[in-house]
C-alpha cells in the first residue's frame, strides 16, 4: 500500500508525492498498451520516489489484469514500482477467474517448453547417431572400393563385402526414414503451438471484453 504526503501547502502548485510504505516497494506488474490510459500523468502531478511524474499504466498479470495504476516511469536504474492504484481490486469472482486463466496459460506455456526441449534432445541424438553411421559407411565404402579395385585384378569373390555394403545402405535408409518421421512430428507440434497461440489470443480478447464489462459495472 502506498502512502500519500503533500508538499508545502503554501506553495502555488501543490504536488502529491507517493512513497513506498515500510512493507517495501510494490514491483511493477507486466503491462499492456491502452491508448486511453498511457503516458506521464501530468494532470494530477503525482510523483514517484525519484521526484518524477508517475506514468499511467494498465496491468496485464494475474488477478491484477486490467487494473489501471500509476507507476515509476524510470527506465534505467532502480525502478520504485507501483506508485498508486487507480482502479479498485476486482471482485473475488473476477480475481478467481483471472487467476485460473493465467494458471492455464502458464501450464500451457510450460508444456510447450518441455515438448520442444524433449524434441530437441531426440533430434540431437538421432543426428549424432546418423553422423556416426555415415562416418562408418564412408569408411566402409572406401574400404570396399579399395578392395574392389585390388580384387578386380585377382578375380576374387567380393559377394560378402557387397552384402555388408548393401546392409549398411539399408540401415542408412531406415535412419533417414526415422529422421523424416520425426520432422513430420515436429511440424505437427508447430501446428499445435500455433493453435495454442490462437487460443491464447482469443482468451486475451475475451479477458479484455470481460474487463471492460466489469469496469463499466464498477464505475457505473
Amino acid at each position: 500500500m502506498a502512502m500519500v504526503s503533500w508538499s508545502d501547502e503554501t506553495s502555488e502548485d501543490s504536488v502529491m508525492n507517493i512513497s513506498s510504505s515500510c512493507d517495501g516497494i510494490i514491483k511493477l506488474p507486466s503491462t499492456m498498451h491502452d491508448p486511453n490510459f498511457n503516458g506521464t500523468d501530468t494532470d494530477v502531478n503525482v510523483l514517484c520516489e525519484h521526484g518524477e511524474s508517475a506514468e499511467r499504466l494498465v496491468a496485464f498479470e494475474g488477478m491484477h489484469t486490467g487494473r489501471r495504476f500509476l507507476g515509476c516511469a524510470k527506465k534505467e536504474g532502480i525502478n520504485c514500482g507501483v506508485v498508486q492504484w487507480i482502479d479498485f481490486e476486482w471482485l473475488d469472482s473476477m480475481e478467481k477467474a483471472l487467476a485460473k486463466l493465467w494458471d492455464m496459460y502458464e501450464e500451457s506455456k510450460s508444456g510447450r517448453t518441455n515438448d520442444n526441449l524433449e524434441s530437441s534432445f531426440v533430434i540431437h541424438n538421432l543426428t549424432e547417431e546418423k553422423k556416426k553411421l555415415q562416418d562408418n559407411y564412408d569408411s566402409l565404402y572406401a574400404d570396399v572400393n579399395a578392395l574392389l579395385d585390388a580384387q578386380q585384378q585377382r578375380g576374387l569373390e567380393l559377394s560378402n563385402l557387397k552384402e555388408q555394403k548393401q546392409c549398411l545402405d539399408v540401415k542408412i535408409a531406415e535412419l533417414e526414414t526415422v529422421v523424416g518421421n520425426l520432422k513430420s512430428e515436429l511440424a505437427k507440434k508447430e501446428e499445435e503451438k500455433k493453435k495454442v497461440q490462437e487460443d491464447y489470443d482469443s482468451l486475451y480478447a475475451d479477458v479484455n471484453a470481460l474487463l471492460d464489462a466489469s469496469s463499466r459495472r464498477v464505475w457505473s
